[in-house]
Formats: C-alpha cells, structure tokens, sequence
C-alpha cells in the first residue's frame, strides 16, 4: 500500500538528497505535487499496425504512416501481433515541424527526461492539457516501480488528427511514500539501458 504524495516541497528535498532523480531537472516544471515530463524526440511504431511507413522513405511528420484497418485484416493469423514474439517496430526522429499522429495507430514515444527513485513510488498521468486535446500518453503503464531508472515509454493515442512536438509538456510524475520494507530489490524488464527512448513490449520474455 502507498501513502501520501509528496509536496513541491518534499521532491525538491528528495533531489538535494538522493531520494529522487530527475535529468535533466528544471525548476519551472515543478508543480504543487508533482513534476512536468516533456516529450522525447524518438517515436516507434509496431510494423504490424501499420500498412505503410512509406509514402516517403521516412516521414518527416509522421502524417504518412497508414493504420491497418481495412475490413479483411488480418489476412492470416501471420499478420497479427504475437505476445510471445518479440515485436518489430519501425523508429522515427520528431523534427522541429512536429510530428502528426492519427487514430488507429498506436505510438511508442517517451520523456525527455530520465527519472529514477528508490525510495518512493512514482505515477505518471497526462496532463489535463493534453487530455483536453484528446491525446491518450499510457495505456495502463502509469505506474512505476522504486528502482526503475529510465526514461519512461509513452503508449500514446489519439481521438483526432493532432501535431506535437518535441520538448513539450506531455504528462506530469508524482511521488508516493511506502509503508513496509522492500524484500526485493527492481528487476524488471525495463531500466537504465533498457529504458531509454521508447521501447517496445518485452511481454514475450515471459514465454523463454
């Protein structure tokens, strides 16, 4: 069970301490309770979601890729994203035009920042400004464990066509306190190397 959510107050004391970390860190995106993320620059797509990643060699906005939704899909169980096998995706760079995302299609970004702490348990969540604009940042994976240390992977989709950029706020991190000793220490699948720019599911790792 978690506790309470830290204060402005109380995460800046856990940076000064080593409680938190957060890189890089800017005294403006803090809030009452909790801290602004930005969004990264890399973008992923899984290959089979998508019927083209080319009206040109590499979309610079992203408005070309094309969502498989025609009636007949999948043709073959071939054609169908496998849990058991590790994904393929398709990696983008965001460039200072923006990049465009539409429904039907569902985007693997990530922070800006890298974020690690042991001794609390942080919880990301969309801004209400970007849920405003009907922008979805997670699917279920807001929640985070003490000892992850990565940037955090966004499962990102959207009702309507929308344009977004690279270093804007996209979702804010609160801290919780733990009741209880901690038996075992982080050992997931996604962390420091392996949390870095957005990363595709790694549910397959269960069936080796």
């Amino acid at each position: 069970m978690t506790g309470g959510i830290l204060t402005d107050d109380a995460i800046r004391d856990a940076l000064d301490h080593g409680g938190i970390s957060i890189d890089p860190f800017d005294e403006s995106q803090m809030n009452p309770a909790s801290y602004d993320l930005r969004l990264g620059e890399g973008v992923a797509v899984y290959d089979k979601w998508v019927s083209s990643v080319v009206e040109q060699q590499y979309p610079r906005c992203g408005w070309h890729l094309v969502p498989l939704t025609s009636p007949s899909y999948p043709a073959t169980t071939d054609d169908v994203l496998d849990a058991r096998e590790e994904p393929l995706v398709t990696r983008f760079q965001i460039s200072e035009s923006g990049w465009i995302l539409k429904p039907g299609i569902g985007y693997l970004m990530h922070t800006l920042e890298r974020v690690c702490t042991t001794k609390f348990v942080p919880v990301l969540d969309g801004k209400s400004s970007i849920g405003r604009l009907f922008v979805q940042v997670h699917a279920t994976a807001g929640y985070g464990d003490p000892g992850f240390d990565g940037q955090y992977t966004l499962e990102v989709t959207v009702a309507h066509p929308i344009r977004l950029y690279a270093g804007m706020r996209i979702a804010q991190i609160r801290f919780h306190t733990i009741h209880g000793t901690l038996r075992r220490p982080y050992d997931g699948n996604y962390t420091g190397a392996s949390a870095h720019g957005a990363v595709p599911s790694r549910a397959w790792r269960q069936f080796k």
